[in-house]
């Protein structure tokens, strides 16, 4: 359980700052003598690492790199490459010009959240598809006066 916290937190330490600014928290709390908010906090604190754990440990992901088309050499078709990683690899891989890639849940869940349309999800579709439209045709409008 350390060796996979220890990989996890070291690659993905935005996650280790919020661990440690809820352990510095509950001592806080404790100085205090704030007993309920540290059972709670307590309790955040462990329900936050079990979930890490229990999405990192003894798990793989494998990526496919699709090659770029070769449009000059029609003989030679370049292999996908596939990199798979995990815990026990500290999620690095380097290919053969000493590049580590990195990938593991949390890019993932990235990827997904950063291919949302905010203003779609915000206002609804229509409305996002009608201001697309409106700043659309109003830098036509400057354009076209220009």
């Amino acid at each position: 359980m350390i060796d996979v916290f220890k990989a996890f937190y070291s690659i993905h330490y935005n996650f280790a700052a919020v661990s440690v600014l809820l352990l510095a928290l509950n001592i806080f709390l404790l100085t205090k003598k704030n007993y309920k908010w540290t059972i709670i906090f307590t309790a955040v604190l462990v329900v936050f690492n079990v979930i890490i754990y229990n999405k990192t440990a003894n798990k793989a992901w494998t990526i496919i790199i699709e090659p770029e088309e070769n449009s000059g050499n029609s003989f030679y078709k370049p292999e996908p490459i596939k990199m798979t990683f995990s815990t026990t690899k500290d999620w690095t891989i380097k290919d053969d010009k000493g590049v580590v890639h990195h990938w593991c849940w949390v890019d993932s869940y990235w990827d997904q959240f950063a291919s949302m349309d905010l203003v779609a999800w915000i206002w609804g579709e229509n409305a996002s598809k009608k201001m697309m439209k409106a700043t659309e045709s109003h830098a036509n409008d400057a354009s076209n006066q220009n």
